[in-house]
């Protein structure tokens, strides 16, 4: 489940994302009352199965059973961050009804990942790149969004130039006439280059520094956020974890990657 919000006094509308019917919306009848038996099974970040009765505006949920809750990840306030920023952005960048038996299995493997313990740089990176690719945003990283001509060094300080809006490097003559364009580092176009690339197991062998993870998720989520055409609050949470455990916002615990 993606999300929800309250209906009423005692119902909820919950946003589901299913394997064979897409992303759908559906109430949840007397969900807040306290004897209700859906009641923890409709949550946000809980593989459920579902029984649901169709009606006119919203089909109703008659039936709730949790396949997974992820308590690793509930039971740990980084992952957890983590975890909420790839539903929200799930949800931002799918359209209701549209067939998303891709996306489905990307986000659950994601989840998966997560609570099995693996870097929460790697499991986030990763999936942003995948969902982007799934849901026709792929960023290009080899050529110029403008032109087609391959992006190398653009100057002597090891940097070229990207936007976010546009959806990846631009060249220099095309840069230069992009208000949003910004300077990217060649090492950490290395590095998506990479991530894009795959496979994901050998992506988990990179390893990097401090200053280059926190740019690097500094470049996915204004990435994610020019898509979305909005900001996303779990990113902003996702930064005040960070904070509070005293790491620069984009770095994760070296003892976790």
């Amino acid at each position: 489940m993606l999300r929800h919000r309250r209906l009423g006094e005692a119902d909820r509308i919950v946003t589901l994302l299913t394997p064979g019917h897409g992303k759908r919306d559906a109430v949840g009848k007397g969900v807040l009352r306290p004897r209700s038996r859906l009641a923890g099974h409709l949550e946000p970040l809980a593989h459920v199965e579902v029984v649901l009765a169709y009606g006119r505006t919203f089909d109703v949920v008659t039936q709730a059973e949790s396949r997974q809750l992820f308590p690793n990840i509930r039971g740990d306030l980084d992952r957890l961050a983590a975890a909420l920023y790839l539903l929200e952005l799930t949800d931002r960048l799918t359209v209701e009804h549209a067939e998303a038996d891709t996306i489905f299995v990307l986000l659950a493997t994601a989840l998966d990942r997560l609570e099995r313990g693996d870097g929460l740089h790697l499991v986030s990176r990763s999936f942003e790149l995948a969902l982007l690719d799934a849901t026709g945003f792929r960023p290009e990283w080899e050529r110029c969004v403008s032109c087609g001509e391959p992006v190398a060094e653009q100057d002597g300080a090891g940097t070229a130039a990207w936007s976010a809006l546009a959806g990846g490097v631009l060249c220099a003559r095309h840069a230069a006439s992009d208000p949003e364009a910004g300077p990217i580092e060649l090492r950490l176009l290395r590095v998506l280059r990479a991530y894009q690339r795959g496979p994901y197991e050998e992506v988990a062998r990179i390893r990097l520094d401090p200053e280059l993870a926190a740019r690097l998720e500094q470049v996915m989520h204004a990435l994610a956020r020019a898509t979305a055409e909005r900001d996303l609050g779990t990113a902003r949470f996702v930064a005040v974890v960070r904070a509070r455990a005293g790491e620069p916002d984009g770095l994760e615990r070296a003892a976790r990657d």
